[in-house]
């Protein structure tokens, strides 16, 4: 272990006992399962469980910024057990009809009083879509609901659709299907009561099919059949069954299903939710065909995904992928790929931009959930230790590994050092942010040399740019003033684009740069002049990742180089991303570029260290030059 991971894992430390403590506080409380059930359950099983939740909080690495944003969800707002349970009681609806759920209800005048001053604690839900949970061996089904455990120990709440692929439309195939997904739910259950949760049940009778567009086919009729065993920690696991205008159940396509639990879940449905409240924090789709693949990772899964910007590009490459051929055979999946991705579109349009989707294998989620479980070595010993992939997003909201890393930087299936580790087969997918690009160019070509030397883009006086909030980004950034009429006489005519990301926050100025004793256009050298992240931004949003992927991918695809001062804290972040980095002799700046041949090309390589070299700083302050 480096000096380096070191230092990050005790920076992080703090975050991750406090998240752990929450945790072990669910034990203590929590009531005991369903003694029916066949269960390990005893002393010596409940301590492997909490160490083993234990060492899936260690290993999300969560940062403090992530811990307190995760605690800061559950304030306690002094509200008792017991009296959470009557108010529970009181409104507790298992009518079979939606009349009943929606019929008033007369209360003495003492126990509405005490509704009123009593307000219960925001109930945080994470929404899973389970696909053809029949395929998944008994080893894979018991990881997943052990990971599903764990997050209800982490005081998230979990509601599980179950889909199929079972088909028929006729009355024996109906029955047959319905019968299937019950064999299948309590097969979960079982599974779930293994491990130390507060159960889960079984939900039937749910949902209704409307007349109506195509987006909203299936509500909620029964609210109260989901919300009440959430209320209690208990998993309601729903097939995607609904009931038609004539009272027949029948299979209803698991995207309106999840679409219609978005809307009850976000208030967005005909039924107002009680004062309790819920809250959509996380959907997971567990799916075998596993994470939207990718070109740029030659058809492994993306990492993550930004809707706002990336959904109509991902949507035409996933309609290629279906007139190409992989050999022989045509290239798997890609239909459900884009299904999932337009089902989280709908379902994320809902809810805050912040709020993530995590589309990821049966086998993977259940493979992390019992890596800790296979490890015999003590930590620090032997093989890296598998991250479970659903806790780390739950404590961070963050995919496993950052997207901009370069593919050559991401686990592969090649044996390493005798270790194999597999690519993730996960996609982190958020509603995100708009990311604007001016001016706008086609992915592959980038930015094109102004063939006179001089790029006409202006940023100081361009409509598409607002240049005193332009100005705020960067002095924000780099907690330094800008000179501003230095700055932007000094890219006059140099200026190649700029990438903005959502609000103005974060952004990249990037210019075509003379280098020194040359007036050759056709050696004008791309640069990175300024890459800002606002600091309320830095580190949680993704903003950064999601600025640099647009510099190497649409920017400049074919290379670009910038400087960075030697002791710039964010420089290991540039190692890691750039394709070479070096120390400029007798001067502060580390060099760092992206393309390929840049050292093999002795003219490209004194361009970029000339550029990089004489750049002519722009701050208003007297600090040293940087």
């Amino acid at each position: 272990m480096t000096i380096s991971t070191l230092a990050f894992g005790k920076a992080n430390a703090a975050g991750n006992l406090k998240l752990y403590s929450r945790a072990t506080r669910f034990y203590s409380t929590a009531p005991a399962t369903n003694p029916s059930a066949k269960s390990n359950n005893g002393p010596a099983a409940a301590a492997a469980t909490q160490r083993e939740l234990f060492m899936h909080v260690l290993d999300a690495n969560a940062t403090k910024r992530d811990a307190k944003q995760y605690l800061s969800q559950f304030k306690n707002t002094g509200q008792s057990p017991r009296a959470e349970q009557e108010r529970l009681r009181r409104k507790s609806l298992y009518g079979p009809a939606r009349a009943i759920a929606e019929s008033p209800k007369f209360v003495r005048e003492e126990e509405e009083r005490a509704e009123v001053v009593a307000t219960p604690q925001t109930v945080h839900v994470a929404l899973v879509l389970l696909r053809t949970p029949e395929k998944l061996d008994d080893a894979t089904f018991d990881g997943v609901a052990k990971t599903l455990s764990e997050l209800v120990k982490l005081d998230m709440r979990v509601l599980v659709v179950i889909d199929s692929t079972l088909s028929g439309d006729d009355k024996a195939s109906a029955q047959r299907i319905a019968t299937s997904f019950a064999e299948q739910g309590h097969r979960l259950i079982q599974a779930i009561a293994k491990h130390g949760s507060k159960g889960a049940r079984l939900v039937q009778g749910a949902f209704e099919s409307i007349d109506g567009s195509s987006k909203h086919q299936v509500v909620v009729g029964v609210p109260q059949l989901l919300l009440d065993p959430l209320h209690r920690s208990v998993i309601p696991i729903v097939p995607t069954l609904a009931y038609t205008p004539s009272g027949q159940q029948l299979p209803s396509i698991a995207a309106d299903i999840m679409l219609a639990l978005t809307r009850l879940l976000t208030g967005h449905s005909d039924f107002q939710l009680s004062n309790a409240g819920t809250s959509l924090d996380r959907i997971l789709v567990l799916d075998e065909v596993g994470g939207i693949p990718s070109r740029y990772r030659e058809g492994e899964a993306h990492i993550f995904i930004n809707l706002s910007q990336e959904y109509d590009d991902i949507q035409r490459e996933l309609a290629e992928y279906s007139n190409e051929t992989n050999g022989h055979h045509r290239v798997p999946a890609h239909e459900r790929h884009a299904q999932n991705l337009d089902m989280l579109q709908d379902c994320l349009a809902l809810l805050p931009s912040a709020s993530s989707a995590l589309i990821i294998t049966p086998q993977e989620a259940a493979n992390s959930s019992q890596a800790a479980g296979r490890a015999a070595d003590p930590i620090g010993t032997g093989t890296r230790r598998q991250k479970n992939t659903i806790i780390h997003n739950l404590l961070t909201n963050k995919p496993a590994l950052s997207p901009s890393l370069p593919a050559s930087r991401l686990p592969s299936k090649t044996p390493v050092g005798g270790n194999t580790r597999a690519p993730p087969r996960s996609t982190l997918v958020k509603r995100g942010m708009p990311l604007a690009i001016i001016p706008d160019v086609d992915r592959g070509q980038g930015w094109m040399k102004p063939s006179s030397g001089q790029s006409s883009l202006d940023i100081g006086t361009d409509a598409q740019v607002d240049l005193p909030r332009l100005v705020h980004l960067i002095e924000d950034s780099f907690r330094r003033k800008l000179d501003v009429q230095h700055y932007l006489s000094r890219i006059h005519g140099r200026t190649a684009g700029l990438i903005i990301a959502g609000a103005y926050e974060g952004g990249a100025i990037l210019t075509w740069e003379q280098p020194p004793g040359t007036s050759d256009p056709a050696r004008l050298v791309p640069y990175l002049d300024k890459f800002a992240v606002l600091s309320s931004s830095q580190g949680s949003a993704g903003v950064a990742d999601i600025l640099f992927q647009a510099m190497v991918r649409t920017g400049f695809p074919q290379g670009v180089c910038w400087r960075s001062r030697k002791d710039n804290p964010v420089n290991k972040w540039y190692i890691e991303r750039a394709d070479g980095h070096w120390q400029i002799p007798g001067t502060n700046w580390t060099m760092f570029w992206t393309g390929e041949g840049v050292v093999e090309n002795q003219e490209r390589w004194e361009d970029y260290v000339g550029v990089c070299r004489s750049i002519q700083a722009s701050w208003a302050d007297v600090k040293a030059p940087d």
